[in-house]
This record gives C-alpha cells, structure tokens and sequence, in this order.
C-alpha cells in the first residue's frame, strides 16, 4: 500500500530513482522533499534520505522511505478492516496527519467530526465497510470538503488541480483492493 503513496510523492530521475526535489516555498512543506518525506515536518528523516540520494543509494532511500511513511500512518489504517479503506486512509494520513484522516473519515460517514475515534465512528466505519465501494466515493468527496474547510485550500489554488488528480488516483488503486 505504502509503495503506492510513495509513487504519488516521488520525483524520480531519467532512470527512475528517487531524487531530491526542491519545494516550492509557497509548498509549506520546507525547502525540499524525497519520496514526500519533506525537512519542514520530517526533518531527520528527509536529511537521512537526502544523504542516501546523494550517496548513490537510490533503492535504500526508497525502502526507508516506505518504511518511515508505513510508521506515520499505521494508525489510520488500522482501524479499518476493508484493505481499500485502509489505503485511503493511510494516503490520507501522510498529507493531512491522523486527525485529517480521521476527520475525513468521519465527514464520508456523516458523523459528528470531532478528528477521535470514538464508538459512533467505528460503528459507522463498521457499517459502512459493508458496501466499500459507496465509502471510497464518500471519502473522494470528503477530501475535498476536508481541504476546504480545515486545509483552507480552494479550488483555484495554484495546488488545487493535484490534489484533485491525487485523490482520483488514490480512489482509483482503493477499487483494485476490492
């Protein structure tokens, strides 16, 4: 699941391999980003990946990669028990944190959105996982509402066009989990 989050993310060279990006500074997410570990909110491990980038080691960055952005969004994932929702949520969790994820979650399953996993939530979540594939459309239009209303992204946004295209895509590979 996670190598896919890591295909979003990834800026890759001619042949393929992870290289450093530089961010734009309206980014918010530092001056620069490997695989989508970026220094602002991970600093330690996007020096660490740099270092490997830099070293040559293009395949271990990647993997370490994998392994820090599997770590970050174990929790999310975790309280779902379709494989799909547990995609969407462990994308979901990289770029909007837990809370977001979970407050996504709770606005696809139209429960009071309080960003905790409470008894309400996973008694919807339960139920919802029932019919996966109406959930993963609620989350595609929950992520948008998330980023209007918490991100304070509009459409317009000089962003706004790839985060729409991540979401499609992400909803898309959540249907090959089916």
């Amino acid at each position: 699941m996670v190598e896919h989050i890591v295909n979003f993310e990834a800026r890759r060279d001619r042949q393929d391999r992870v290289r450093v990006y530089k961010l734009d500074p309206d980014d918010g997410g530092g001056s620069f980003e490997v695989a989508g570990v970026n220094d602002r909110y991970h600093p330690k491990m996007a020096r660490e990946l740099r270092a490997l980038v830099n070293a040559g080691k293009y395949m271990e960055a990647e993997a370490q990669a994998i392994i820090y952005i599997a770590g970050k969004t174990d929790f999310p994932a975790s309280i779902a028990s379709d494989n799909a929702i547990r995609f969407l949520l462990r994308d979901i969790a990289w770029n909007r944190g837990p809370t977001g994820a979970v407050r996504t979650l709770q606005l696809a399953l139209n429960v009071p959105v309080d960003g905790k996993i409470g008894p309400v939530t996973r008694k919807a979540l339960n139920d919802a996982e029932a019919n996966p594939e109406d959930l993963i459309l609620g989350i595609r239009t929950a992520r948008d509402t998330y980023e209007r209303q918490w991100a304070g992204r509009k459409p317009g946004n000089r962003y706004w066009k790839g985060l729409v295209n991540r979401w499609n895509k992400a909803s898309a590979i959540a249907q090959e989990y089916l």
